[in-house]
């Protein structure tokens, strides 16, 4: 009797198991999100999110969803209008409080680690798909998204691809219309986050499901929502192809990035000796997961996997990530690798599950699970450890920044244009929404400012990352102007320079001259910033363009141009022809 009751006993135990199972997964996945990102939740408005705030209270949605002239204000490079939305719906629900947002950011990484979790259901067993869902939680990338709320745009627009993706699996093997509308609708709202996720409509006639008919008929309202977004992006940007100013590099160093991706996911960074990585405990990652992948590569081959998917996923995950590798470049496993991430978790979890089809039992897999999620969890709690830093200089800029009276006045860190920007935007958006007798912020961006300020006898702070708070500067006025000043340091005089520019529905030509070698970079509010002798950006703003040219001599000569102004409200084109100047400024003589 007891050798009888025991399959029945086991039985009802996995009927029980299997009608819990999506809230069990659900209520797992979610609490996982929770403890490996609450540390988000102590954060303040951190990176552009002052610049996205008070954009989204400036505009409607209706405007920067529908009108390009108001969309591009946004991004000159890319069109995303759902990453205003997102601070929209942020503000609408919690106001300026930003633990509330940070939540939704974590509820949506916990949304997208369920949807995974259904969507490789469809194909595999739990503990698979449970393994892909918490390798996406574990990520760096993952981390990333977390800690910015800059990034809300990202985690909403791959939980619509991987809706979208489940949605027209779905109808490819039931046969429903209703599903099929729904998905392209995902898509549709997908495509309006971030472009990366608009090629999945590319991917779509190679899911391992139905017959190829059925999936290219199925695939035909999401053509439609790939045209009708490209016809829009057009309308926005007046060309096909959006990005960020192009830095010309070499092609060996564009593919020797691409290259890194791996060792970006392990925990590299760019500032890192790739030998001494690998040599620390941390390259332990790289080699579990090339172990898991190399194993998993034999058993999956053998077991006849989808290897179309496979490399036409890689094709379609790299290409958008080509044009970064001239600018910003890939430097870190961060936003830009968050659509790569969430499939590389994917591909190692059917790694795995493909063991079981060679004699290999559960066992091996479990060991898999731990040793995967264990590394991967390590290396985000390293990353998180060295961001640290940054995060609280940031936080710690922000709540200087809305915390200043009238008599105070904030020197603000190198990438001061930046700073001014989003620091001053998160001030005029508390203004709009909360304080409205709240005056703009004393951001200290150039000598002039400085100088300014200190006459008419205001307080200078500067944020001091020894002790992430803001110090008393006032006194050491010299030191301060030293700093701010330090582009120009050995800079000298008499040295020919001239510069061209014209503005073109917006977008934005320049050539500097005269020398053909050495680099050229532009001073914008007290930032420098390195820029090809000669290029084009989009540029939408019609107020006038204040900036100042530096050059950097092979032979180490630097000849910096006097401040110029381009009135791009009445003008078109712009050119000066002049001589570099020595610029060694104090508040009591000025520049000389």
């Amino acid at each position: 009797m007891k050798e009888i009751g025991r399959p029945a006993r086991l039985d009802d135990f996995r009927r029980v198991i299997r009608r819990h199972e999506n809230s069990g997964a659900l209520i797992v996945l979610a609490l996982a999100a929770l403890a490996l990102h609450h540390g988000a939740l102590n954060g303040f408005w951190r990176f552009d999110d002052g610049a996205h705030l008070l954009f989204a209270a400036t505009y409607a949605p209706w405007q920067y969803f529908l009108q390009p002239s108001i969309t591009i204000l946004q991004s000159y490079a890319n069109v995303a209008p759902y990453n205003a939305f997102f601070y929209d719906v942020n503000l609408a629900l919690f106001g300026m409080v930003p633990r509330w947002h940070y939540a939704h950011q974590i509820a949506l990484l916990g949304a997208v680690a369920f949807a995974t979790y259904r969507l490789i259901r469809l194909w595999q067993e739990p503990l698979i798909a449970l393994l892909a869902a918490v390798l996406f939680l574990t990520g760096l990338p993952t981390l990333y998204v977390a800690q910015q709320l800059m990034t809300g745009h990202y985690a909403t627009g791959l939980l619509f691809t991987v809706l979208s993706l489940h949605c027209y699996t779905l109808c490819v093997r039931d046969g429903s219309l209703r599903l099929n509308l729904l998905g392209a609708a995902f898509y549709l709202l997908a495509t309006t986050c971030k472009e990366v996720f608009v090629p999945l409509v590319l991917l779509l006639p190679f899911l391992p499901v139905g017959s190829l008919q059925i999936r290219l008929r199925a695939a035909l309202p999401y053509v439609a929502v790939a045209v009708a977004y490209t016809a829009w992006r057009y309308a926005i940007l007046g060309r096909l192809v959006g990005g960020y100013v192009a830095v010309d590099i070499s092609p060996v160093e564009q593919i020797r990035q691409l290259l890194t991706i791996p060792l970006l996911l392990a925990g590299w960074t760019k500032a890192d000796d790739v030998v001494s990585f690998l040599e620390r405990r941390s390259g332990l990652n790289l080699a579990v997961f090339a172990g898991v992948t190399l194993l998993g590569f034999l058993a999956a081959w053998r077991s006849r996997l989808s290897w179309m998917l496979i490399f036409a996923s890689l094709a379609l995950l790299v290409l958008p990530l080509v044009p970064l590798t001239r600018f910003p470049g890939l430097n870190a496993a961060d936003r830009y690798l968050f659509l790569v991430w969430w499939a590389c978790a994917a591909l190692l979890a059917v790694f795995v599950s493909s063991f079981r089809k060679h004699g290999v039992g559960v066992p091996l897999r479990l060991a898999c699970f731990a040793a995967l999620t264990g590394l991967t969890l390590y290396a985000q709690r390293a990353e998180h450890e060295r961001i640290a830093p940054q995060l609280a200089m940031q936080d710690g800029l922000y709540q200087a920044a809305l915390h200043l009276d009238n008599r105070t006045a904030l020197l603000l860190p190198p990438d001061r244009s930046y700073y001014k920007t989003v620091l001053d935007g998160a001030r005029q958006a508390t203004r709009q929404l909360v304080n409205k007798s709240l005056e703009p912020a004393k951001l200290i961006v150039d000598s002039a400012a400085l100088c300014a300020f200190a006459k008419a006898g205001n307080t200078i702070l500067a944020y001091e990352e020894s002790c992430n708070c803001t110090r008393d500067v006032t006194q050491n006025r010299e030191e301060s102007l030293g700093k701010l000043n330090s582009f120009a340091d050995h800079a000298v005089s008499g040295q020919p320079l001239n510069a061209a520019l014209f503005l073109d529905h917006q977008l934005l030509s320049w050539k500097f001259g005269p020398y053909e070698d050495g680099v050229y970079s532009v001073l914008l509010d007290g930032t420098l910033t390195k820029v090809p002798a000669s290029g084009r950006k989009s540029y939408a703003s019609k107020l006038p363009l204040r900036f100042t040219i530096r050059h950097d001599a092979k032979d180490g000569i630097i000849a910096i141009s006097p401040p110029l102004e381009f009135e791009l409200a009445s003008h078109k084109s712009f050119a000066w022809s002049g001589l570099s100047e020595a610029i060694r400024p104090s508040c009591e003589t000025g520049p000389n």
